[in-house]
């Protein structure tokens, strides 16, 4: 009967142990970021944060839901009114941490929190494991070169959003994929589709650079064949099972192709490129030195690329050439260029233990390798502590809703409607926030102005005009079928048009507050008083349409 030696069981606590503290100081940066815990008046960073912490309290009943009345004029599909939940994984996953919440501060906010500070943990953690493949003494650098990737990389993590698990599945298919596991990659390429809709272009970016790359690099034949056939295979598996696989492509091509790569309307920011060169090279300063650092070393060294060495250089390029088209790729861009740059610099670290130096130079590395997780944790955190971007990283990640004044706005219209009566916001964005306090009411838009556009682009452009103060007006509409429409904008089309009974407006739409407040034959001012002139400079106004 054999036993585990004394020497194998401390190896193993000192392997648990490195990884425990890897996932609490990547957790812990992003706690860090949010500068509090608990407490659910700290809401929450962005505005999608707020749809997708309510979709999850909604968890598991909405786990396929067909049809999302919410949002009235706002289709997912070229055809019908189905609903596409592409983020339906996410949501589940994230659905223990709001219930957990609400339940522990009556709050399901502080659980969207929680959720993305384990998630980042994981990212951490995987990271730390393709690190580990690089077979490198000085592997614990990339831990303060983490801390130090640009702040808005952390600020869009910081966001209640499928991205950060988004990019942990991503990892866990290069790392499965560098160690041939074979069942580990199918199950996570699968799992990746259900979790979130892009993985459907994602994973095969992935499987297909490194397959590319191991063909260039003299890989065999069989490993190549059985890397494509696993991931085909669960790529497949994990279309045909989703339950929203019936609107996947339509959804894909309108979101993807419609709204990010070539929008024809004003949409979110997030999937506008960065305008300043200067700025992005500075915000990117540390992580670009380093690669660049990397690849200068690596060229004077010489040695040639292997596989995952070329895989991850590939990939690095493709996320870089993505974040240059749309700034929201800068959720993925920085993580593989620092992977890039380890894979790369693995060599430079080879020769400088062989160096004349090669004494020191081995009990140096000896000494960080001992001591790896206690220096590269202590070096993070005096990042954190002494660099100025984690300040701003805490700054941005802040709340920047007036959810006290919300929440009131929301309860008054609640509590004198009837259940689904139309809500019509002054602006698209805001609709994650009005729909997590209230899912009593139904709206107009929402999500993405694509989602409307596409299919009813004169519903949109009276939408606009309204919304602008711009009533009435005169306004022609391309439709769908190529054909040409007149309108004649009217803000009577508020109710003639979106069937709405209730109008609110914030401080940014005065001039649309203005044109209700001076039409008292249409609406009038019900919060927080009947009189315009003494409620306009109030954070919400709540008109009801007559």
């Amino acid at each position: 009967m054999s036993s585990t030696s004394p020497a194998a069981a401390a190896s193993y606590r000192s392997w648990l142990i490195e990884h425990a503290l890897v996932f609490v100081l990547g957790a812990a940066l992003m706690a860090w970021a949010y500068g509090g815990w608990t407490r659910p008046d700290n809401g929450v960073p962005g505005n999608d944060s707020f749809y997708h912490i309510k979709m999850a309290s909604l968890m598991p009943q909405a786990t396929t839901l067909r049809h999302f009345p919410w949002l009235q004029f706002s289709y997912f599909t070229d055809r019908g009114d189905s609903f596409v939940g592409h983020h339906y994984g996410f949501h589940l996953l994230l659905s223990p941490f709001v219930h957990a919440s609400q339940w522990l501060t009556g709050s399901y906010l502080p659980g969207g929190r929680w959720g993305v500070c384990v998630f980042f943990g994981f990212l951490a953690l995987v990271m730390h494991r393709l690190a580990t493949l690089a077979s490198t003494p000085w592997r614990w650098i990339w831990l303060p070169l983490f801390a130090l990737l640009p702040f808005q990389f952390f600020i869009r993590h910081a966001f209640v959003r499928a991205m950060t698990p988004s990019l942990v599945f991503m990892l866990l298919i290069t790392l499965f994929m560098f160690q041939r596991k074979y069942v580990l990659l199918a199950a996570s390429i699968a799992v990746y589709i259900h979790l979130y809709m892009g993985g459907v272009a994602f994973a095969p970016l992935i499987v297909a650079a490194y397959v590319l790359s191991f063909a260039l690099c003299g890989g065999d034949r069989r490993t190549m064949i059985g890397l494509t056939a696993w991931s085909l295979g669960a790529w497949v598996i994990g279309i045909v099972t989703h339950p929203y696989r019936d609107g996947m492509w339509d959804f894909l091509r309108l979101q993807v192709l419609g709204s990010g790569l070539s929008p024809n309307i004003s949409v979110g920011k997030e999937w506008k490129p960065y305008t300043d060169v200067w700025w992005f090279t500075q915000m990117c300063g540390p992580l670009l030195g380093a690669w660049i650092g990397a690849i200068v070393v690596r060229l004077r060294i010489g040695t040639k690329l292997n596989a995952e060495e070329l895989a991850l250089l590939v990939l690095n390029v493709a996320f870089f050439m993505l974040t240059a088209k749309a700034r929201r790729f800068i959720e993925y861009w920085p993580v593989f260029c620092l992977l890039s740059a380890i894979f790369l610099a693995r060599p430079m670290f080879e020769h400088a233990t062989s160096h004349p130096f090669g004494r020191f130079g081995s009990w140096l590395a000896g000494f960080v390798s001992r001591q790896s997780t206690v220096l590269a944790v202590a070096a993070a955190a005096l990042v954190v502590a002494l660099t100025p971007q984690w300040r701003s990283i805490r700054a941005d990640a802040k709340c920047k809703f007036n959810l006290a004044a919300i929440q009131s706005a929301m309860d008054f219209i609640r509590e004198r409607s009837q259940p689904g009566e139309i809500v019509f916001t002054d602006d698209w964005d805001i609709f994650p926030v009005f729909f997590y306090y209230n899912s009593h009411n139904y709206y107009v838009v929402g999500l993405d102005p694509i989602f409307t556009h596409t299919r009813r682009p004169d519903l949109w452009a009276r939408y606009v005009k309204i919304t602008r103060g711009q009533t009435p007006a005169e306004e022609q509409a391309r439709m769908p079928d190529s054909s040409s429409r007149r309108l004649s904008i009217r803000l009577t089309d508020i109710r003639d048009h979106f069937g709405a009974k209730w109008v609110v407006t914030d401080r940014d739409h005065r001039a649309l507050a203005a044109e209700l407040a001076a039409a008292t034959e249409f609406a009038e001012l019900v919060y927080p008083s009947r009189s315009y002139e003494e409620s306009k400079e109030a954070p919400y106004l709540v008109f009801r349409v007559r």
